[in-house]
Order: C-alpha cells, then sequence, then structure tokens
C-alpha cells in the first residue's frame, strides 16, 4: 500500500517510521519520494502510520514548551 505524506511532515518521517516499524514489526516499510509504501493492505495499519507521523510532528513541536515547563517546575 502506497501512502503519500504531506511536505509539512517530511521533517518528522524517519523518527516516525522507526516508530512505526517497532509497534508493527509485521509490516516492512519503504520510504519513497514523498511517500511510504508498507507491506500490509490493511486500512487501519495505513491510519496506524498516519497518525504515528502526525503524532511525531505535535511531540517535535512541542519539545521546547515541554522542556521549559519542567525546568521551571522542577528548577
Amino acid at each position: 500500500m502506497l501512502i503519500e505524506i504531506a511536505p509539512v511532515f517530511a521533517p518528522y518521517l524517519d523518527e516516525a517510521l522507526l516508530r512505526f516499524s517497532y509497534l508493527h514489526p509485521e509490516v516492512e516499510v519503504f520510504k519513497r519520494d514523498g511517500c511510504v509504501e508498507i507491506t500490509n493492505e490493511d486500512p487501519a495499519v495505513a491510519a496506524s502510520l498516519r497518525h504515528t507521523v502526525y503524532r511525531q510532528k505535535i511531540y517535535k513541536e512541542t519539545f521546547a514548551l515541554r522542556q521549559s515547563l519542567i525546568e521551571s517546575l522542577t528548577g
């Protein structure tokens, strides 16, 4: 199954694919130009991949905020 990845998610794709591979070891993942190919046709697995990429984007974008909040509470 070929899944298109929007350019806005491209910077987060490698880390997201690493996490996805850990969560779904039975699925092979191939990074293509602007897409990801997975060896599973289940729509739920594709949704899980999209969700993982989205979560990685949110994680990276809010990391500095979370880090400064923790430092202010523990510092």
